[in-house]
This record gives C-alpha cells, sequence and structure tokens, in this order.
C-alpha cells in the first residue's frame, strides 16, 4: 500500500493564469521578501544593461567550458545533463544558472538552484558573482532544507506554526520527542554513554517518515504493512522501533505546534505536501521560478523529488545534472529511478552526456567503464580522456588481511620515495572494520595518515564494549575494573539504571570489592538480581577456564553474556557492521597471549589514531570518497562478501565500485586477501576489467602460506574455475 502522492496527476499540469514575465514588477518582489525574510537587493539597473554587461561576461565564463558543456548550459527548455564522473558537474551546473541571468535575461529571483551542501552552494555563488557582478546570484540558491525553510517562513500556517516559528537541532528536537515517549510509556532508557539510544532511534525512524512525506496517520500504515512484509519474508527490520515511532509520531507533532518549532524534517515535509494538496498554494510557488536547477540528481529523495517538481511546474524547465552510475546512498533514502525516470517526468525534455573526463588516465577509465557496464538498467554513458592511457590499473594479492595491510604500507612508502607527497594518497575501503589493519600497519610503518568520517576501530562503541568485558574476566574482583563494569552491565538491559549502580557503589565500598563482586551481596530488585548474578557467573564461567585463547575468551564472552545475541536481534540497520567489527576484534585478539597486551594496545592504537594533518595519507570508506580525488588511489580487500557485500543491493554495490575507481587521477592499486577469516575469492566486479588496462604484480607463493591459507587458496583455485 504506498502512501506517496500521484505526481503524474493531471490536475497538477497546466497552472494557468500565473505571471511568467521574466522581468517581473521588483517592487512586488521587494514587498514578498519582505515578508519571507528574503535580503531586498539593491536598485537594479535595467534589464537591457544588465544583459548587454553579464552577456559579455558569461562568454568569459564559457571560454573555460567544452562544447557540450555549454550546449548543456543554454539549452532554452528541460534537459537532464549525465555527467560522469570528472566531467565538470559543478562548472555545467554554474554555468547554465549563469546563462538564465547573463543571457536569457531572466531576474535572479526567478532562479532557483539548489545543491546539498551549503559549500557547494557558497562556491556557486562566487564564482556566479565574480563573472556577473555581485547581484546576479539568485535569491534562491542553497541547499534543499535551507530553501524549503525559507518557504515555510513565508507561510508558517502550512505546518500550523505561527510566525517567527523556532527551527530545532537535533538535541531540542530530541528532548521533546522523549518526554512525548515517556508520556506514552516507551522506553527512553539508555546507557550511560548514550549508545543505543532507543530516542535516537525512534527519531531516526520518524526522519524518514518525513523524507517520504508521510503524516503520523500515513506513518502508522506504513508501518504496520511493512512489518507484516519482513515477516512474510524473514527480512530483519526493527520492528519495536518502528512502532514505537508510529505511536510517538502524531504526538511529537502536536508537541512541536505546541512550542511554534519545526525539526529539520518538517522543513521539508510541510511545503512540499502543501505544494502537492493546494493548487493556489502551488500555483503561488512554482510561479515564482522560470528556471529550477538540481545538482546531484541521482542522490534525490522522494521528498526532494517532489519538491522539485512542483516548484518546476509553471515554468516546466528543470536542469537536473547527476549520473545515475553514481548513485550509492540507496540506504539514505536516495532513489536512482528518479533520475531514471526524467524524460518520463518531463516528456520534452532532453538529454546531454558528459563523457569527458578531466579527472582520471585512460587505463582507470576503461576498468570503471567495464565495471558499470554490465549495470543493465542504467541510461549509459562511456568515458573517455584525453591525459593518455597513464598507468594500468594494479592488481595484487596477498595471503591474508595483514599481509595486504602491510603490503599496502609498503607501497605508499614507495610511491613517497618517488616523490609523491603523502597527501595525495588515498586508500579507500567498503566497510569501517577493514581500517583496523590498515591503520595498525600505517602506524608500524609511521606513515602520518587521518581516519575521515569516521572514529578509529578501538574507539567504536561495540569494541569498547567487547573490551571491557575482556577486562572484566581478566580482573573480576579489582576495583580496576569497575570502570568497565559500569560500561557493559546493562548491555542488554538487565534493570541496572542509576539507583541500582548507586547500591552496588555503596555495597562495594562498605565491603572493600569489586562491583562485580558486590553483585553478589547487594540489595537489589530481584529480577535485577538475578540478571546481575547471571552476568556475574558468565563472566567468572569464561575466566577460569584458563586454557581457552584470549579469541575464544571473546568470542565466549560476546555469547555468554548476550552481547552478540543482543547485537542480532536488534535487526537495526547497523547490526551488520558493529557484528562484522566484534568478528575482526575476535581475529584480532588471536595474535595476543593475554588480555592485558590486547588492552594496551588498543589504548595505544586509539590515541595515535587520526592524529595527522596536513600531508597526511586519506583513509575512508569508499561512500565518504564520493566527489574526491587523489593522484594514487589503493583500493584493499576487493574481495567477494565485501564488495558487493552480502546485505547491499548489487547494482548500488557495482555504483560504488564505480564510483571507487574513478576517484583515481594517475594510479589505482586493487589488492585483496585470499584468506580473511575464511577463504575468500576476488570480487566479480573485476572480472569485466580489460586484460590490456590491468597488470597483475604479484602472485601468492603457496609454500608460504599457513595450513588454513593453503586451504582456502584450494577452494578459491576451484571456484575460480566453476566461475570460467
Amino acid at each position: 500500500m504506498s502512501h506517496r502522492p500521484d505526481l503524474d496527476d493531471p490536475d497538477l499540469d497546466g497552472d494557468s493564469g500565473i505571471d511568467g514575465d521574466p522581468g517581473a514588477d521588483h517592487a512586488a518582489y521587494d514587498e514578498w521578501a519582505a515578508i519571507a525574510g528574503e535580503p531586498v537587493p539593491r536598485a537594479a539597473a535595467s534589464l537591457e544593461e544588465r544583459t548587454g554587461h553579464a552577456a559579455a561576461s558569461f562568454d568569459a565564463f564559457a571560454a573555460t567550458l567544452t562544447d557540450t558543456q555549454i550546449a548543456a548550459a543554454a539549452h532554452p527548455g528541460s534537459i537532464l545533463v549525465l555527467a560522469g564522473a570528472g566531467t565538470g558537474k559543478t562548472s555545467t551546473l554554474t554555468a547554465a544558472v549563469a546563462h538564465r541571468v547573463a543571457v536569457d535575461g531572466i531576474p535572479p529571483h526567478r532562479v532557483l538552484a539548489v545543491t546539498f551542501t551549503n559549500k557547494a552552494a557558497s562556491e556557486m555563488a562566487n564564482r556566479i558573482r565574480a563573472a556577473l557582478g555581485p547581484d546576479s546570484a539568485p535569491y534562491w540558491l542553497g541547499t534543499f532544507h535551507g530553501l524549503a525553510a525559507r518557504q515555510l517562513r513565508a507561510s508558517p500556517e502550512v505546518a500550523s506554526l505561527r510566525e517567527n516559528f523556532d527551527i530545532l537541532d537535533a538535541d531540542d528536537a530530541r528532548r521533546i520527542l522523549r518526554r512525548v515517549m515517556k508520556a506514552l510509556n516507551l522506553s527512553t532508557d539508555e546507557d550511560e554513554s548514550g549508545r543505543r539510544d532507543p530516542v535516537k532511534i525512534v527519531a531516526g525512524h520518524i526522519a524518514k517518515f518525513k523524507d517520504r512525506l508521510m503524516t503520523p496517520k500515513a506513518a502508522a500504515a506504513h508501518v504496520e504493512n511493512r512489518i507484516a512484509e519482513a515477516n512474510r519474508t524473514k527480512t530483519p527490520i526493527d520492528a519495536a522501533g518502528l512502532l514505537a515511532a508510529a505511536r510517538a509520531y502524531g504526538e511529537y507533532q502536536a508537541r512541536l505546534r505546541e512550542a511554534n518549532a519545526a525539526d529539520f524534517g518538517d522543513l521539508l515535509l510541510w511545503p512540499t505536501l502543501a505544494l502537492f494538496h493546494d493548487a493556489d498554494y502551488r500555483a503561488q510557488w512554482s510561479g515564482k521560478f522560470d528556471w529550477v536547477h538540481a545538482d546531484e540528481y541521482q542522490d534525490v529523495n522522494f521528498a526532494q523529488y517532489t519538491w522539485l517538481k512542483m516548484l518546476a511546474l509553471h515554468g516546466k524547465r528543470l536542469f537536473a545534472v547527476g549520473d545515475d552510475d553514481q548513485s550509492i546512498y540507496g540506504w539514505r533514502g536516495a532513489d536512482v529511478a528518479y533520475i531514471r525516470q526524467f524524460k518520463r517526468d518531463f516528456p520534452d525534455a532532453v538529454d546531454i552526456r558528459l563523457e569527458e573526463n578531466f579527472r582520471s588516465t585512460g587505463h582507470i577509465l576503461a576498468a570503471a567503464n567495464a565495471i558499470i557496464a554490465e549495470d543493465k538498467a542504467r541510461l549509459g554513458k562511456t568515458l573517455f580522456s584525453r591525459k593518455g592511457q597513464g598507468a594500468r590499473v594494479e592488481f595484487m594479492s596477498f595471503r591474508d588481511g595483514a599481509a595486504e595491510a602491510g603490503g599496502l604500507a609498503e607501497a605508499l612508502l614507495t610511491r613517497k620515495r618517488e616523490g609523491a607527497r603523502w597527501a595525495e594518497m588515498a586508500v579507500l575501503y567498503r566497510n569501517n572494520f577493514l581500517s583496523r589493519g590498515l591503520e595498525e600497519a600505517l602506524m608500524r610503518a609511521r606513515i602520518p595518515y587521518r581516519l575521515i568520517g569516521d572514529v578509529g576501530f578501538y574507539a567504536r562503541a561495540e569494541i569498547k564494549d567487547a573490551l571491557a568485558l575482556l577486562r572484566l574476566a581478566a580482573m573480576p574482583d579489582d576495583r580496576q575494573s569497575d570502570e568497565a563494569f559500569r560500561r557493559v552491565i546493562n548491555e542488554p538491559r538487565r534493570g541496572f539504571g542509576s539507583k541500582a549502580i548507586e547500591v552496588l557503589e555503596r555495597d562495594a565500598a562498605f565491603f572493600g570489592v569489586s562491583l562485580l563482586k558486590a553483585v553478589e551481596t547487594a540489595a537489589l530488585p530481584p529480577k535485577t538480581k538475578e540478571a546481575g548474578l547471571q552476568f556475574v557467573h558468565a563472566v567468572r564461567a569464561v575466566a577460569e577456564q584458563g586454557s581457552l585463547t584470549l579469541a575464544d575468551q571473546l568470542s565466549l564472552l560476546l555469547d555468554r553474556t548476550g552481547y552478540r545475541e543482543m547485537l542480532r536481534m536488534s535487526r537495526a540497520e547497523n547490526m551488520e557492521p558493529k557484528l562484522e567489527n566484534l568478528a575482526e576484534l575476535v581475529n584480532i585478539a588471536g595474535g595476543f597471549h593475554t588480555a592485558r597486551e590486547l588492552l594496551d594496545h588498543a589504548a595505544l592504537a586509539t590515541d595515535r589514531a587520526g592524529q595527522g594533518d596536513g600531508d597526511t595519507v586519506s583513509l575512508m570508506t569508499l561512500h565518504k570518497a564520493k566527489g574526491l580525488e587523489f593522484p594514487h588511489v589503493f583500493l584493499p580487500a576487493f574481495e567477494a562478501g565485501i564488495i558487493p557485500s552480502t546485505y547491499g543491493d548489487l547494482d548500488e554495490e557495482r555504483r560504488l565500485a564505480y564510483v571507487a575507481l574513478t576517484r583515481g587521477m594517475r594510479q589505482v592499486r586493487i589488492s585483496w586477501a585470499l584468506y580473511r577469516r575464511g577463504p575468500t575469492e576476488p570480487s566479480p566486479f573485476l572480472d569485466p576489467i580489460p586484460e590490456e588496462s590491468r597488470v597483475v604484480l604479484s602472485r601468492v607463493n603457496p609454500r608460504r602460506l599457513s595450513p588454513r591459507a593453503r586451504a582456502g587458496l584450494r577452494h578459491v583455485a576451484g571456484r575460480l574455475r566453476q566461475r570460467g
């Protein structure tokens, strides 16, 4: 059952009687701008004076563009610009906006341009002002939520708000939501560090409801249907969180209205719903713009897509730039279908492909083109470069993950000796858990690095929890382990809130024992006491098995305390990565003799992680790397089960591999291990890469492998023979 509006409703087409004169009266705009909170521009020169000077300035601006970019920027109607990686997307979009003002003579206040980041919007505005003059940048140039907020300021009644409403940040919004959840007797308990906070989880679900333009009533029906479908297909889903969000959503919105406040999701939700349902409001707002421009169209979610389409109804001119081959954010609501159906939404539209890549060399592009060509649903384009063929894409295999990390550090040092700067190198990986081995290899080699957009491996919550369990088992009766006890006693929930901890602390202080020992004597509520004693028994039972390896100890602790099962049962979206991180930690523990050695190692690694700045190697996930470029790119762990991942959409994973390769400017090295927690094989995404565009630097010598790794190599060889 769908709760999305029908965007093909014929009643939404052909809004007659709307003033479409590009030279609309400036006084009328000034009056409206004062109401909307817009800056009133300085007195403008006549249209002829402005456009004559600006047209000459645009010619100078266009001198830096290719003929294809100019043709796209100057097209008089709706257009989809399919801009491949490194093809000058931003320059083309900026040129299109400038063309409206400089050549078409459209007043800046009748041009709308939307981006995903404030930085991109600011850079675009600055480039337009530098080329055309200080008053030339559109007044409606900004991010989706920034522009929608200005729209809501002008008509707050569409959200049942009053003038001068407050826009709440995430913390303030969650404080209101917490009160709502308590009033509804929904759990709001969280551990002391704030992890697995039910309020944060419910807030996330409500935000997704709003991204899908769902009111509280629609969200309740959606949740019911989604849970039923998940049960039918046995698909993991956060049923408890969704049900709590559906219950809280309506009351939460009522509290926001009482406070005359909007959260981040409201900024786009209510104006978009009003555009869809209210013909007068739609005519008013779509009639303000002769042109609408959208950046990164492949990344829009349903609310953003609907907002853009509604605002473009009057002018019927939407300039969308994007690349379906780089649509990699489906997990956060983006839908590649919207860019692929652009010409259905705008039947008179044309599409222009930007295929000349200004970033990478020929062999890199040949490899990337071959990978993405396997996606049969794509709109299609083939990147080319005038930079020459360059170096072939390097393939390198290693016996295991540790050897791969060490080999990567050696390769970085080699590039440095050859004259490259550290800042010209990047290591990009599919999953966060892979950073651990890479970080340690770089630290041992004394290579400066920075971890972008993430915390270090040992600073992650689930890793710190697991190490706390290990510390408890190593010294259960020592007060030194009390902080570890506080961290994990309620993971999973055992009823140890602040009051129970106070009781334990009093008993521990009186008898001079550890908090773990105090559980045995403290006067606690019966259920809390029973759960606490079970935890104590689990920890002591593992600690007393002296014959176990450290890895086995850690794995048993995670199982017997219920920690690993808690993550599995949570069905949260980040459950799989957390379990992967724990599996990696167990693997690491196999290389240490005692808990103390591992704990010291983790503490030192955490202290050193990501301290570099300036000339440093960049470490980040493939998703974080989108939009960036580096002369030297290293892509470790290109293995089946990692990329493509076992839980991702196959086509989106292929697009992610394409994005990975197109980050490289001069050299790209792809590597994989033959054994990583078990036998592995190279990613199937590597198969289409042409022989002439790749070079194999090394092959593993089976004689140097352990018996376990040799078995893995035999397994891989068999699978590859089956593949053909």
